[in-house]
């Protein structure tokens, strides 16, 4: 399903709500009244949300929202359907494998003081932590490109401009914009659970993400980056977005089309809050949830976090070599 309809977290609340009422159900007597709730999904009250100030848009976002681009014009000539199956097509030019791994609560701990005491970043959360390793990662993978990928990122900065510098990576982080949005969160009873995310560009270089496998000094530095980056998306932030959405109603597409063919990505999102392990539909909590075998190649998720869960477990798709 689009974004633009729902995104993780009103997918969560929908699953949530849903094992509400089969819990309600399976109790025979229904003695007690299932809880009513109210949801909306009108992006009309996102703009109301947004502040008539706003923050302009830094180079890299300036990039995603504002370039137009002849595969992001074609995007979003086409309906969400067709799109959907071009994506997935496309997908299967550069085939994906997913793995998961397990992140102990020791070892974010552990990367956790070194960051704080490297003195780059006041605080870190384990989200910075997490993107850093991931980040980390990929890059390491990227660096030792196949053909296909040195000639699919040639053929792209020939017909494009491209995101990117050379010898740059990014990091596409996954932000939940409710939060941000004080007058969206005081809509109670109603709850918001439209899309509402947004992503923000972190960019380091190459280089520094594989110095930062035998370097706490780099390794804080990415982590800060993050910290840094994550920490603008304030109300003002978002209503820069909002305008650039505004003005060009088909920018989505064009963002669309510069992260597919940025070959120098990661896209990292994170549903540890989902609290989707609370979800009993008669028949007890789940044991384990997992994501799909494979997906786009340069995804990273963490996962759904239980209450007998040491740390966390990240889902990456990354190109089959």
């Amino acid at each position: 399903m689009p974004h633009y309809v729902v995104d993780g977290y009103g997918y969560a609340v929908f699953v949530r709500r849903w094992a509400e009422v089969c819990t309600w159900m399976h109790d025979d007597t229904y003695e007690n009244e299932l809880p009513l709730r109210e949801f909306v999904f009108d992006r009309a009250v996102v703009r109301d949300a947004m502040p008539t100030d706003m923050l302009p848009l830094d180079d890299a976002c300036t990039r995603m929202y504002e370039k137009t681009s002849t595969m992001g014009h074609l995007l979003a000539w086409m309906s969400p359907e067709t799109r959907g199956d071009v994506l997935i097509t496309g997908t299967k030019l550069m085939p994906a494998n997913g793995h998961i791994f397990h992140v102990s609560r020791n070892t974010i701990n552990k990367l956790r003081s070194r960051v704080e005491q490297s003195g780059l970043a006041r605080r870190v959360s384990d989200n910075d932590v997490l993107a850093a390793m991931i980040s980390q990662c990929v890059a390491q993978g990227v660096h030792v490109k196949s053909r296909t990928r040195r000639m699919f990122s040639s053929l792209v900065r020939s017909l494009t401009r491209p995101l990117l510098e050379r010898n740059n990576f990014l990091s596409l982080i996954i932000v939940d914009a409710r939060p941000r949005l004080e007058k969206l969160m005081q809509m109670a009873p109603a709850q918001y659970v439209g899309g509402c995310i947004t992503g923000v560009p972190v960019i380091n270089s190459t280089h520094s993400l594989i110095a930062a496998a035998s370097s706490d000094k780099q390794f804080s530095s990415i982590a800060s980056s993050v910290r840094s980056v994550v920490d603008t998306v304030s109300d003002k932030y978002m209503s820069g977005i909002d305008n650039a959405l505004n003005r060009n109603p088909a920018c989505f597409a064009h963002s669309l089309a510069l992260s597919i063919t940025t070959p120098e990505k990661v896209i990292i999102t994170n549903q540890s809050r989902f609290g989707l392990y609370e979800c009993d539909f008669g028949f007890g909590a789940p044991k384990w949830i997992a994501p799909m075998a494979t997906f786009l190649t340069n995804f990273a998720s963490v996962l759904p976090v239980g209450p007998n869960h040491d740390g966390y477990h990240v889902y990456l798709s990354v190109e089959k070599y």
